[in-house]
């Protein structure tokens, strides 16, 4: 494969430089370029990877970055939103970090050659392409992540090409933060312990909020919170659309409930479309909640078209009991 054509598969980065750096300390923030893991990210038949392959009961590398052996993460597709993040992130933690996307000096290939860890954050279609094109190029005994918004494609591949470690890792927020500290991100086992407990424990000590799940509940709850939430902002934003409503006279009349689900309308609108297009066709789990969606409104119409007012308030009653009685028990458990 041709250095140009190996750099195409990246993350959209333009003309960067690659990094590396044992020093905790970050340089200076740089424009974002590029289309990085929050794009589609950041499919195939699902899988349980927990447990699966021999796993190393060793504790895993040492966190000191003073240590004889500091820690190398590549990302690859360095130059995204998400993987400058994740270069700040990173660094900041005392690890050192190669960068690898479109025009950078090295490919991905050859900053997978020198990482322990290497972390793929490009868009959800090009990981499996990017995978195959780095799995052979990887240490034996090097990690390989994925920080992508669905899990069961990613891992399948990650665990298929590459025969080392694997973690499949979620960050449950945007490019956007400036912190980790109380935010959550999903850690999905593949292979091995000794790099999933390095990353998790790095997570943990920044502050992170870590949950740990299988590939297959991970796309289960994410075709709720991602999936239902975006198409449901989305049919909104289109049903306003049609209904040919002028947005000042919206802005008179708003309700507060109406205020801020138009807000996160016009919030999601105001962002790539690739993105959400991505979220809603790469989760397989997301034709089963739409289906949901589906039958609840068909529910809701039925009553409304015979005018049925009993009928329709004792379905609302019904949601509003599971609702209310799961909070309370949070809350509660809090």
């Amino acid at each position: 494969m041709s250095k140009r054509k190996e750099d195409a598969i990246g993350g959209g980065g333009q003309g960067s430089q690659t990094h590396l750096q044992s020093s905790p300390k970050p340089p200076s923030p740089t424009p974002y370029r590029g289309l990085g893991g929050e794009l589609c990210g950041t499919a195939a038949p699902g899988c349980n990877f927990a447990g699966e392959g021999a796993c190393s009961t060793s504790p895993g590398p040492s966190l000191n970055p003073a240590s004889a052996t500091p820690v190398t993460v590549a990302i690859i597709g360095g130059q995204g939103v998400m993987g400058r993040w994740l270069q700040r992130f990173f660094e900041a933690q005392g690890v050192a970090v190669l960068i690898a996307d479109l025009d950078t000096p090295q490919t991905p290939s050859e900053v997978a050659r020198l990482a322990d860890v290497v972390v793929i954050s490009v868009p959800i279609p090009k990981v499996k392409e990017v995978v195959r094109t780095i799995a052979p190029h990887l240490r034996p005994e090097a990690a390989l992540m994925d920080v992508t918004s669905v899990k069961q494609s990613p891992m399948n591949a990650m665990m298929t090409q590459f025969a080392g470690e694997v973690v499949g890792t979620h960050p449950l927020f945007g490019p956007g933060e400036e912190s980790i500290k109380g935010r959550t991100v999903a850690l999905c086992p593949g292979r091995g312990e000794r790099w999933f407990n390095w990353l998790k424990n790095l997570l943990e000590n920044a502050g992170a909020r870590v949950k740990v799940t299988t590939a297959v509940e991970h796309d289960r709850l994410m075709a709720i919170v991602q999936g239902l939430a975006h198409f449901t902002l989305i049919a909104l934003g289109m049903a306003i659309r049609q209904l040919g409503v002028a947005p000042k006279d919206l802005e008179d009349f708003a309700t507060p409930t109406f205020s801020t689900l138009h807000n996160l309308a016009r919030r999601l609108f105001s962002q790539d479309a690739a993105l959400y297009a991505c979220i809603q066709l790469q989760n397989p789990a997301n034709r089963v909640a739409l289906r949901a969606l589906e039958d609840a409104v068909a529910d809701i119409l039925y009553f409304i078209q015979h005018q049925n007012a009993d009928g329709l308030v004792r379905l609302i009653d019904s949601v509003k009991e599971g609702l209310i009685s799961e909070d309370s028990d949070s809350k509660a458990a809090d």
